[in-house]
Parts: structure tokens; sequence; C-alpha cells
């Protein structure tokens, strides 16, 4: 006899459908809204917040530069150490009165175009009111193929959805994290799709669009310990906390951490709340690492460096503990099991009579 359903059953999976599908588009609504959001708040009205600036100059000019409260001074005593300290990523520009009528204007563009441009406002402000004439060097200028400077955000962002997506694919093809079998065999594969995911963008970021043409293997290096660094954070947080918490984790890099990467903008330029986060999320560090190796000679690439590093490391150690505390429960549950059936069998050996 066929199976019937009644109206009244078909009309009640109607509306729980209805209400699945609201409820879904309902979420990502709310999730584009928050995209929108985040970098409308982050990069639409770019605002000079905080500058470190590097000083040779006297000290009337010096004085009337510390009471611009976005401007964090560093006093040095020449020119030379003045740009120095803009080329090894310890300020973001530096302003050195090179003779009785000029004043130099140290910026790179290797650390944002945007953060350049303010930088040159803001100096040749200070050296019209000092009554002296502006001029302004490059010391990291940006190469042809990326002259505004975004290729290492765009590159690193868009790694991090393929990282992210990559991390979760290979959980639901492989399975979840519950043996030292399986973390060792999503470990090899992550950290194979993500040298082919590095070595396809540096490629093309390289030899192809002619933007980071420099240091080719420190570049693909860069973006391999990037990817394992999401890669490894989303796997490590899912094997630990379960899905939910994975999910949870890639939409706050989404959403704040592209954000907070200070790509276009630059973190001087940043509100309080992004330029926080800059140096915490994976994003602000891999663009920050790039630009290091790509236009200041590894300049200030320890930071980013050791935060990646971090990252990656902290996803392993959530699935190796999580793996290991899943490996010890199924011990002990075995060992109980085992010793209930040995002492259930002496009960009822002693409770049977004999049949003597």
């Amino acid at each position: 006899m066929g199976r019937h359903h009644s109206p009244e059953t078909t009309a009640g999976r109607d509306r729980s459908a209805v209400r699945t599908v609201a409820l879904a588009l309902a979420g990502l609504t709310v999730f584009v809204l928050a995209m929108v959001a985040s970098y409308s708040g982050a990069f639409a009205k770019p605002t000079l917040h905080h500058l470190t600036v590097a000083v040779s100059a006297p000290d009337q000019i010096v004085e009337n530069l510390r009471h611009q409260h976005e401007l964090a001074l560093n006093v040095v005593d020449d020119p030379a150490a003045a740009r120095q300290q803009v080329y090894e990523r310890r300020a973001d520009t530096a302003f050195a009165v090179t003779s009785e009528h000029d004043m130099t204007i140290y910026v790179a563009g290797g650390g944002g175009h945007s953060v350049a441009l303010a930088a040159e406002t803001v100096g040749q402000a200070t050296a019209e009111r000092a009554g002296l004439t502006p001029r302004v060097e490059d010391v990291a200028p940006t190469s042809a193929g990326d002259p505004s400077g975004t290729v290492e955000f765009y590159a690193v962002i868009f790694i991090s959805i393929g990282a992210s997506l990559g991390a979760a694919l290979l959980g639901r093809l492989m399975g979840p994290v519950r043996t030292p079998a399986t973390l060792g065999r999503r470990t090899l594969s992550l950290a194979a799709f993500s040298a082919v995911l590095a070595g396809s963008v540096t490629v093309y970021v390289g030899p192809v669009l002619g933007a980071l043409t420099t240091h080719t293997w420190q570049v693909f290096g860069v973006l391999w310990l990037y990817a394992m660094a999401v890669g490894g954070a989303v796997t490590g947080v899912a094997a630990a906390f379960g899905m939910l918490a994975s999910v949870l984790l890639g939409l706050f890099l989404v959403v704040v951490g592209n954000a907070a990467a200070a790509g276009p903008v630059g973190r001087p330029l940043l509100s309080g709340f992004y330029a926080t986060f800059t140096s915490v999320v994976p994003q602000g560090s891999g663009v920050s690492l790039l630009r290091s190796i790509s236009y200041f000679g590894g300049h200030g690439a320890a930071v980013p460096l050791a935060t990646l590093g971090i990252w990656a490391g902290a996803g392993c150690l959530l699935a190796i503990l999580a793996t290991a505390a899943r490996v010890n429960y199924r011990a002990l549950y075995e060992r109980r099991a085992e010793w209930t059936r040995r002492h259930r069998g002496l009960l009822r050996s002693r409770l049977v009579p004999s049949a003597d």
C-alpha cells in the first residue's frame, strides 16, 4: 500500500521550507550589510589618525610638529638617519631640513599610496610654514605593475577566501579530525593545497601582472605561510570547538580582518577600531610582510612573520589537543567497557548456582 500524505502534512513541510529559505536569505543579507559597513567604515573616509614621523630639523619646526596630535615624532640627528628610519619601517615618513631653503619629505610608496600622499600633504604644510621649499623623495617606490601598492592587499584577501574554503572542503571530504592518522593526512593535504594556491598567485602577481617581480621565492613563502595560517586556524578551531566556531572565525576574518588589513588606505589612516586589529589578524600581517619583502629589503618583517606563525601554530595546537583528547577518551571508554564485561562475567559466575 502506497504512502499518502495529508494536505496538512504537505502544508507544514512547505511552511518549514519557506521558513528555512527566509532565514538563510536573512542571514546572507546581514552578512552583506556587515561587509558594506566594515569596508565603508574603514575605507570610505580615510582620516589621518596616527603618523610616525622621523624629523631632522631645527627645534622650532620640531616643536610645531609636536602640537599636531596625530603625529608621533622620532627626532634624529641628520637627514640620512631620517631617511633610514623610513626605509627600515620605523617611521611612516620623515621630514629633514637639507639646506637653508629646502626640506626633503621622505615617503614610502611601497608602504601604501594613501599613506605616502598623507605624509606628503603634512610635510608640504610644514615646509610652507617654515618658509622652506618642499622636495619629495620616495625611498621605497612601488613597481610599474603596482603603482597604487594594492596588489599585496588583493593577493592576501583572496588567498584568505581560498584557504578558508579549502580547509572547509578538506574537512568535508576527509571527515573530521578524530585520529592522528586523519590529522596527518589533513595537515599534508592543507600544506600541498596552500603551496598550489601560493604558487598560482605568485606567478600571477609576478611574471603575468608584473607587480611583485622581485624576491619571487620569498613572496611564495609568505603566501604559503599565510595560507597555512588561515587554513590551519580554521581547521584547528573546527577540530576543537566544532563547525559553527570555525564558521564564526571565518566570518570575523572576512568582515573585520579584510578591512583591518590596511591595504588601500594604510594603518595610519584607519580608525582606532580597525587599526587595533591590523597587527592581530593574519590579513594585516600578510600585507605588511609582503610589503617588507617586496619594497623594504625585509625590514619590518619580524613582527608580521611571528604573527602568522602564531596563527598557524595555534591552529595546529588546537587540532593536536582535540585529537589527543578524542584518542584518550576512546581508550578510556574501551578500558571501562572491558572492565565492565569482565566484572559482569565474574558476577554472573558467582550468582549462578552450580549444576552440582
